[in-house]
């Protein structure tokens, strides 16, 4: 399940810090209800193999009316509105909590850099939009990069080593990321017998680097293709590609242009 929002503000931009994602996470677990939100945050869902503990959503970075500017010296980026956000999660209750808040509340707030006091963003139009349907293969773009890592460990210190799109493990790593989803959410095993992957179509040369807290993810935008099982496509369009979803990585939509 997908929900697709549109903001207005009182001018007509709004300018955020360029590494902003925890402050729209922030938002979403303000806005969802408070026994569901600490429940997520605290603990997830649990991966009965590994024990990990899976949010099961993921958001899109703000989509502005027109191109942002960036002030790097500032370290500032101003968006101009309308803005669009997408938010996802295989979750019902995860949907419709958020979605009665915000129709609700009508309207969300930023403590945004180039105001004294908070923002407000009103609320223009929230609605459900519905998963695509299934194709195999389907070329999708990026909402918000794609994060795939592996943590090592070198000279007794753990090290986080991200891949690019051009390496094998990249798609390897995303395919049974989702087969780990499938697993904790359904509490069935998915075994692999067709060929699936992710590839690139059209990229940047360079990755976006973000921080999130004091962390620095990096992740991949751009154009993919995808082919999948019937079984994993819902969960890569509701819960996101690769890693760090929870953080604003990996919501992609269709591509519905010439790459």
């Amino acid at each position: 399940m997908r929900l697709r929002i549109k903001f207005s503000g009182k001018s007509e931009a709004i300018s955020l810090p360029c590494h902003h994602n925890e402050m729209l996470q922030g938002i979403i677990y303000h806005y969802l209800n408070g026994h569901l939100a600490e429940r997520l945050h605290a603990n997830g869902i649990r991966d009965p193999e590994s024990n990990r503990g899976l949010k099961f959503f993921t958001f899109s970075r703000l989509i502005s009316a027109k191109k942002p500017t960036i002030d790097p010296q500032n370290n500032i980026i101003k968006f101009y509105f309308p803005l669009t956000w997408v938010i996802a999660s295989p979750l019902q209750e995860f949907i419709v909590s958020l979605y009665n808040t915000l129709r609700k509340k009508g309207a969300i707030y930023f403590y945004a850099s180039d105001e004294p006091e908070k923002q407000t963003l009103q609320l223009l139009n929230v609605w459900l939009e519905p998963l695509p349907l299934y194709k195999r293969p389907v070329l999708v773009e990026t909402l918000s990069p794609i994060s795939v890592y592996r943590t090592e460990e070198k000279e007794n210190k753990n090290y986080t080593h991200y891949f690019s799109p051009s390496d094998p493990e990249f798609s390897n790593l995303i395919i049974m990321n989702l087969v780990r989803k499938y697993r904790t959410l359904t509490g069935n095993k998915l075994s692999l017998n067709e060929g699936a992957y992710i590839k690139p179509v059209k990229i940047p040369s360079r990755e976006n680097i973000l921080y999130f807290k004091d962390t620095i993810i990096k992740g991949w935008s751009g154009i993919f293709e995808l082919s999948i099982p019937k079984e994993l496509f819902p969960l890569a369009f509701s819960c996101g590609l690769g890693a760090k979803n929870s953080q604003g990585f990996g919501c992609i939509s269709i591509w519905r242009g010439n790459p």
